[in-house]
């Protein structure tokens, strides 16, 4: 399944791009690969709000004292209950709001509230904050290649069900996390105002459990002035 979800995503992406470079205007081609002086599209002195969609599927390798990652099985002792497991993660709104600081690198901080708890772990709904930034190709032009590094702190809490305690009558100890975030795409701007973005990456944290994420992300970005 995880080699299904990496192939959908960089379908996603080369699609986009393929689209994109489509609508590239024959302007932009006779000046070099370059838009013309009033249609350059680079983010510079832009400040800029961004929402999409994240889905994914997640890995799991719990430690001793980590959440259980399924239903704990009560014929077996707590050391013993699965240590690794793997399923889909609960979709969730991610948003960033940054400042181009150059139109080849855009920092932000964002943030990532999940639509709804994640079962298997029995965690609340996702809620992350961090600090990131942008790095793109090709930045003053409408068509863009972005990777983005960032960094986070996951923090909900679990959702409360004892059947997820442990034999001693303890609860598992949902630690605020450490978050690694690298993705990678395209971005489409159709005015100096607004695009689009995809990307394919992974969010890591390592202090709940050790839990990565491949993910794909697809949304909207205003910018101002």
């Amino acid at each position: 399944m995880k080699t299904g979800l990496v192939a959908a995503c960089l379908s996603l992406t080369t699609a986009l791009s393929a689209l994109a470079l489509a609508a590239e205007p024959t302007p932009a081609a006779e000046s070099g690969g370059r838009e013309p002086a009033d249609e350059q599209f680079g983010h510079a002195r832009q400040f800029g709000l961004r929402a999409g969609i994240t889905g994914g599927y997640r890995v799991i390798f719990r430690y001793d004292k980590s959440p259980f990652c399924r239903t704990p099985e009560p014929t077996k002792s707590d050391k013993d209950q699965q240590k690794f497991c793997g399923n889909g993660a609960p979709f969730a709104a991610d948003l960033g709001l940054s400042f181009g600081v150059f139109d080849f690198i855009e920092p932000y901080f964002w943030a990532r509230f999940g639509l709804s708890g994640e079962g298997s772990t029995n965690t609340k709904a996702l809620t992350a904050i961090g600090i990131g930034a942008r790095i793109y190709t090709m930045s003053d032009s409408k068509f863009k290649i972005f990777v983005e590094p960032a960094v986070g702190t996951e923090l909900e809490g679990g959702a409360g069900s004892t059947a997820w305690g442990f034999m001693d009558g303890t609860k598992p100890d949902y630690k605020t996390d450490f978050l690694f975030h690298l993705g990678v795409g395209p971005h489409y701007d159709f005015a100096r105002a607004f695009g689009i973005y995809a990307n394919a990456g992974m969010t890591t944290g390592i202090l709940r459990y050790i839990h990565t994420e491949l993910e794909i992300t697809g949304g909207v970005q205003v910018r101002v002035p």
